[in-house]
């Protein structure tokens, strides 16, 4: 079994990650205008590295990634967009080679690794706006945490470096906008429909069990011991020695398997507000663990043709295998923003039906609920070992379907060209009797000064009834060269407030300091 030392979630130690990223600006953009319309294209070199303050803590090798893109206005009522990335080193610690980065998988391990981020075209009209293609979509006013941001699933292959637009993974989709005449005042003005449908799943991104941000909690221990008595009076102590290791399975691609969201928005009274639903895959990440243990003695008894006993039964082997799981969900939710007294005050709230959500490998490897899972097929496990078969061990569900209310608040004051937030998040698990990874009221609080060339911010999450369980710090300047193409003199951007969209250049400096208990 490889050795996991990630460092998130409940790791139960200090790490000090510091991160320099030298970026080149991207080169001038190249604008070419002929009778194919205006075209323009550029990109960007970074490059940063992980310095472990933990030198027992898992390795990070340096990374580089390289970002081009192509924008172009065939006609005035049509543009298109493409952004491809490649991205060296990193987080894979046994990579497979070069490769091109797929939707269907949660294990990726290539490196260099391609990435086709974004690639769509716009159809522009007076009142309709179309998209279609690989998109960004982004929901939600607060910062970092969004209820609502469900659309388009997540990396967690490098959490505390990558910037919240990167983590984003575009998903194919066609959307559609509509923007009315605007009502009365009274009502509402800059009133925006938005229908998105995704045709099939796309999968978030999660490291593998020997890349350093992989979670403790989702780990299994290389050897695991059953008290003696555990199973049944007189029982022997049982050691068992396990093999752990990640394994993909792709969702149902169906368009019966696919999500359909609506974003209604618009501005009533200085009020900016939305409301949101969304029905399709869940996008956050769950998994399944699969167990098989077998008698190594007992196969080697059988294969000198001696008789197993229940001797044979104190040492097993397991193999653990993490797998994905798929489920469905619906999410109904809204948001609101609003100027007082020269502060922004965000709100936003959603209700989620049957979300997924984690409980500890601890709580499935404990032996109350081994000796729960196997006293009642324990004759039948006996003879099967002693015969030399593998045996498959149900240990009940890691993630478990339970619906969820979110909300949060912020306020963010601009002053001299900075602006301080303050924002906390809560999480609420409704009807829950199983312990999770979550409290049933998990509470976040988040902090951050942002200025328009440098970030300085904090955030805490932590829990109402327990000690914080995670601490970040970040700082990070950054210097942005823009060369996307402009929109036509009059026309809005469409859809903006809904689109994720990258410079096509930056510099940064980035630390990192993170706790875990």
């Amino acid at each position: 079994m490889r050795n996991h030392r990630g460092c998130c979630g409940a790791c139960g130690r200090w790490a000090v990650v510091a991160a320099l990223v030298l970026s080149s600006a991207s080169a001038r953009a190249i604008d070419l205008n002929g009778g194919a319309g205006r075209w323009a294209a550029g990109g960007y070199a970074e490059g940063y590295a992980i310095v472990r303050g933990d030198w027992s803590s898992q390795r990070q090798r340096p990374a580089g990634t390289v970002g081009l893109n192509l924008s172009g206005d065939v006609r005035p009522e049509v543009r298109t967009y493409l952004d491809v990335r490649t991205t060296f080193g990193g987080p894979p610690e046994h990579a497979e080679g070069i490769g091109v980065v797929n939707t269907s998988d949660v294990f990726q391990n290539i490196s260099p690794a391609v990435e086709f981020e974004e690639g769509y075209v716009d159809i522009l009209s007076s009142y309709f706006d179309l998209r279609i293609g690989k998109q960004k979509v982004a929901w939600g006013r607060l910062d970092t945490f969004q209820p609502t941001d469900v659309i388009s699933p997540r990396r967690f292959t490098d959490p505390f470096v990558m910037e919240e637009t990167d983590a984003k993974i575009g998903v194919p989709a066609l959307r559609a906008s509509y923007f009315p005449p605007d009502s009365p005042p009274t009502l509402a003005t800059q009133t925006n429909l938005s229908l998105v449908w995704v045709p099939f799943p796309v999968t978030p991104r999660f490291p593998l069990e020997d890349e350093r941000w992989f979670p403790p909690a989702a780990a299994v221990p290389s050897t695991l011991t059953i008290p003696a008595g555990a199973l049944g009076s007189g029982f022997p102590k049982i050691d068992i020695d396990n093999d752990f290791r990640t394994e993909n399975a792709s969702p149902l691609r169906a368009l019966n398997n696919g999500a359909v969201g609506v974003r209604l928005s618009g501005l009533s009274n200085r009020a900016d507000w939305s409301l949101y639903y969304y029905q399709g895959p869940e996008t956050a990440p769950a998994f399944d663990l699969h167990t098989t243990v077998v008698s190594p003695s007992a196969q080697a008894r059988i294969m000198d043709g001696i008789t197993p006993g229940l001797g044979d039964l104190t040492h097993l082997s397991a193999d653990a295998t993490l797998t994905p799981r798929f489920g469905r969900i619906r999410l109904g939710g809204a948001d609101l923003a609003f100027p007082v007294a020269g502060f922004t005050a965000r709100a936003e709230a959603a209700y989620g039906r049957d979300r997924l959500l984690p409980r500890t490998t601890d709580d499935l490897l404990s032996p109350d609920n081994i000796a729960a899972v196997v006293r009642p097929q324990l004759d039948s496990i006996i003879e099967q070992l002693l015969s030399g078969k593998a045996v498959p061990v149900d240990l009940g569900d890691l993630f478990v379907v339970r619906d969820i209310f979110e909300w949060g608040t912020g306020v963010d004051y601009p002053y001299r060209g900075w602006v301080p937030v303050l924002q906390v998040n809560q999480t609420v698990v409704l009807n829950n009797s199983t312990n999770l990874l979550i409290n049933d009221v998990d509470t976040r609080l988040f902090a951050a000064v942002v200025s328009v060339r440098s970030k300085v911010a904090s955030t805490r999450n932590c829990s109402l009834s327990t000690p914080p369980s995670v601490f970040v710090s970040v700082c990070r300047w950054k210097a942005v060269a823009r060369c996307a193409i402009a929109p036509a003199s009059g026309r809005r951007s469409p859809a903006s407030c809904s689109t994720v969209k990258r410079s096509n250049g930056r510099s940064s400096f980035t630390a990192s300091i993170t706790q875990s208990r």
